[in-house]
């Protein structure tokens, strides 16, 4: 038999082979290691992203389709991420921040004088921020309807125990807002209210809570598609549009209730008002009208509205004798209520600020964004059955029904009715009070006093004088006083130029737990490109200097003809 013997050159590639064979081995076994431990680690990471009234504004879709956040919105987000869950008074509307208690740091910067259409314009000047920021947002700008960017930064809507706390120390929310200017941020800035009466702060009615804890918010106006006396892109809809009164007097626990409902058909230009009722909380019809449409009628809608072609053969009266009539019969605090009431002021074509939606005031679901008919409200709360006829809906009807909704959860309490309160314990924390206007705020500073956290404001002399007053009246209010122990420190620091501002922000970055620089910018038309280039600089500077799990928020403050941008992630590295 005869023997075979290896070639040593053969043996020695094969023992190459095995031993790369094995290396291989080796490195695919570390490799999968290395990348169950880089998701492992990513899993334990803070995380942002966002949720559906996120995604209706951000930029990823058409312009037409976008509804612009506030900058209320972004305060809630910065108090968020430097507070955690400890502050939250709602769950976050349009955005989730996945394990918050892991953020190390919070830093924004703030562009005063750039808005989305720079943005739009010169994207291509903007390579390093696109290739950070995936998750871009159209932001309301104060410009637009006369606000101060500064205060709705640095404003932060009151808990429910720091609004009492607040009442013990001054007798009544009214006193406390003439003592304490910074209390209030209603909505003076988009309508043209009156000042406060510090007089008038006894409620007149048997209500078991204020009524005005039920009127929707600014951002819940602009979220429930009401009309709203904006400038900008938003204010084209609304051009022909008109107040309900020239001046509004401050909406107060007493003032009056009037009950609204409409009824339209369809012409060749879309929906038109055909009825109105309005109703007074005696329950008296103070208004009604049938309402000839200015266009041709092409349905109208019999089954729903009740009207019909001989209803309104020898109607004479138009939309602009009916807004006439409300500007005359309504008060200048009256507090309007109905059912989805924004179709109703839209077919009216009128803004009015202090609004009652039956809508959202009750819920069956335990979900906000499933809302219940005034049908069913009016059978399950009221026992009356509503809208049973064959000949369509009456508008005197479904308004007084609309209006004794309201008074029933007024004399009852707050939860009433409401299954995100009363069945859905899992959200009492995060869900104390969808509506709770007015706003009453304390400085974005008291809440980091309290809670021992530091920051600092960099910015050049023609900003940070905005910002001592809040910083002052944060270090001075007795809020700040009702924790013990002593706060850290809350730094405010000017210096010369732009470039100080950007080197000033990386440097303290590390040290503090929010950094937040705010730069007024003000270029010609032809240094736009050469600005936007150095603004991309600057974003991947601050961006670079930033530990692990650090929220980053840049916000572009937009112009009076553009609205703003948002710039928002966690950095993890």
């Amino acid at each position: 038999m005869s023997k075979i013997i290896s070639h040593p050159a053969t043996t020695s590639r094969k023992r190459r082979a095995q031993n790369e064979l094995e290396k291989a081995s080796a490195d695919s076994e570390q490799t999968i290691k290395t990348d169950k431990e880089l998701k492992r680690k990513k899993k334990q990471c803070p995380n942002f992203r966002l949720k559906a009234n996120g995604e209706n504004a951000s930029l990823s879709i058409g312009s037409s389709e976008r509804v612009p956040l506030t900058l209320t919105d972004i305060q809630y987000l910065l108090l968020h991420s430097l507070l955690g869950n400890l502050n939250l008074t709602d769950s976050p509307r349009w955005y989730v921040l996945d394990r918050c208690e892991g953020i190390k740091k919070t830093a924004c910067l703030i562009l005063e004088g750039i808005s989305i259409e720079h943005w739009n314009t010169y994207c291509s000047e903007y390579e390093n921020t696109k290739n950070i920021f995936n998750d871009l947002v159209e932001v309301l700008t104060p410009s637009i309807y006369g606000g101060s960017l500064v205060q709705e930064l640095a404003l932060v809507p009151l808990s429910e125990s720091e609004k009492d706390t607040i009442i013990q120390k001054y007798g009544s929310m009214n006193l406390a807002l003439e003592a304490r200017k910074d209390l209030n941020i209603m909505m003076k800035a988009v309508f043209p209210i009156g000042e406060e009466n510090a007089n008038e702060v006894v409620s007149t009615t048997e209500d078991k809570f204020p009524r005005t804890q039920l009127v929707l918010s600014a951002w819940q106006l602009i979220e429930e598609n009401y009309p709203l006396p904006l400038k900008g892109k938003l204010s084209d809809a609304y051009a022909d549009y008109v107040l309900t009164k020239d001046e509004y007097a401050p909406v107060t626990a007493s003032s009056p209730l009037f009950g609204i409902d409409c009824e339209m058909c369809l012409t060749n230009a879309g929906s038109e008002l055909t009825r109105i009722s309005v109703v007074n909380e005696k329950h008296e019809l103070v208004y009604e009208s049938l309402v000839k449409p200015y266009n041709s009628i092409t349905d109208y809608l019999t089954r729903f509205s009740g009207i019909t072609k001989s209803l309104l053969s020898n109607v004479t009266k138009r939309l602009q004798d009916v807004q006439n009539d409300l500007r005359e019969i309504l008060p200048p605090d009256a507090i309007l209520v109905g059912q989805s009431l924004n179709t109703d002021m839209h077919a009216l074509k009128m803004m009015h600020p202090y609004i009652i939606d039956t809508s959202l005031l009750y819920n069956f679901a335990g979900e906000r964004n499933r809302k219940p008919k005034l049908k069913t409200l009016a059978r399950e709360f009221l026992q009356e059955n509503i809208q049973m006829g064959k000949d369509g809906h009456c508008s005197t009807e479904d308004s007084l029904a609309a209006l004794k909704l309201v008074q029933l959860k007024l004399s009852k309490s707050l939860e009433f009715g409401d299954a995100v309160h009363t069945n859905r314990e899992k959200f009492k924390e995060n869900i104390i009070r969808m509506v709770k206007t007015p706003q009453y705020a304390l400085s974005i500073f008291n809440h980091m006093l309290e809670q021992k956290k530091s920051s600092v404001i960099i910015g050049c002399d023609d900003i940070t004088g905005d910002y001592h007053t809040y910083l002052t009246q944060a270090k001075e209010s007795m809020s700040a006083h009702l924790k013990k122990g002593n706060p850290k420190k809350i730094k405010l620091a000017t210096v010369d130029s732009v470039d100080e501002v950007i080197s000033s922000f990386t440097e303290s970055a590390k040290d503090y737990n929010l950094t937040m620089a705010h730069l007024k910018l003000n270029f010609g038309a032809d240094e736009n490109r050469e600005a936007m280039k150095k603004i991309d600089m600057w974003i991947k500077t601050i961006w670079d200097s930033l530990v692990s799990s650090s929220l980053c928020v840049i916000v572009f403050g937009g112009t009076t003809n553009s609205n703003g941008l948002a710039l928002v992630k966690v950095k993890n590295t």
